[in-house]
């Protein structure tokens, strides 16, 4: 073999190298983003600031990520496939008593989506179940990750709101059924589980009975809370008016040992959570991202 053969042959094989490492080692950058009401929240009369939207998904750089209080699907679809063509979306049928569907837009160069279904149990425990009253359903997404052909769970969730003992004891039996779940496919060989969303754990920060039950749920369903140490996921009026709003944990990130293959992962929050450092603040501090948007932060982990 002459010189310029062999240099042909080392820069092809060193070019397929690069890209396999590339490939093995690009991960996955997985979230959760509880959308207040797209595209338009009736209690404030107000649209989706769209564009904002568009640079608060741009600027977190996502792969999965579940989204919550989506109530006009076609739009948002439409949004999705105008603004973030390499991506698809697909959301719940159902949405509880205020038409708030969930579910995922995720990269289809990096996720191929194998099923989707919608867990009614959960809007109203100890019955079967609605898809127009009570709370919103867990959507359980089942993905092939392209690059390594692994597939895994994905479940977005959306819990009962409240901070009233009704609030609290709706949220515990909905741990349980969560807790269940994930016990039940690990015991049918799907190790590979992640669960995200709005929990509405209004009790976090106050270290309470919601609290407690929810640190319960996640240790004994074997999961692990990246979202265990971050600083805030959303902002509330604090329950005075003194145009002073506060920082509030109620979104997280659960997953198996299995699925975390990055074992160095943490969660970041961002958009108005990230700008102000989860402190105290005015609306008009917080800016375009809150009032145009949501009071929910997206948070992201690179997770694999």
């Amino acid at each position: 073999m002459d010189e310029g053969h062999k240099g042909a042959v080392m820069k092809m094989f060193f070019g397929l190298l690069v890209v396999l490492t590339s490939t093995a080692f690009a991960g996955l950058n997985v979230g959760t983003y509880n959308i207040r009401n797209f595209d338009y929240d009736e209690r404030a009369r107000t649209h989706t600031d769209k564009p904002a939207l568009q640079n608060i998904l741009n600027d977190i750089k996502f792969d999965l990520l579940g989204v919550n209080e989506i109530n006009n699907v076609p739009e948002f679809e439409k949004f999705i496939a105008n603004k973030f063509t390499a991506y698809g979306v697909r959301l719940s049928t159902c949405g509880g008593a205020h038409g708030q569907r969930l579910g995922y837009i995720y990269n289809k160069s990096k996720l191929k989506l194998l099923s989707f279904n919608e867990d009614l149990t959960i809007t109203n425990p100890g019955t079967q179940g609605s898809c127009n009253t009570g709370t919103r359903p867990l959507a359980i997404a089942y993905f092939e990750e392209l690059a390594t052909g692994e597939k895994f769970y994905a479940i977005q969730a959306h819990l009962k709101a409240g901070g009233n003992p009704d609030s609290y004891n709706k949220r515990a039996k909905q741990y349980e059924i969560i807790q269940k779940l994930v016990k039940d496919l690990v015991y049918r060989g799907h190790k590979q589980i992640m669960i995200t969303g709005d929990f509405n754990t209004t009790g976090y920060n106050l270290r309470d009975s919601d609290y407690t039950k929810f640190t319960a749920m996640v240790r004994n369903a074997g999961l692990i809370n990246l979202s265990a140490n971050i600083g805030c996921t959303a902002y509330w009026w604090g329950g005075t008016d003194d145009n002073v709003d506060e920082a509030s944990i109620l979104d997280h990130i659960l997953v198996t040992n299995d699925f975390l293959k990055n074992k160095n992962a943490k969660t970041q929050s961002h958009s108005h959570c990230k700008q102000l450092s989860c402190r105290s603040a005015s609306p008009r501090d917080l800016g375009v991202g809150y009032e145009g948007v949501s009071d929910h932060c997206p948070q992201t982990a690179m997770a694999r």
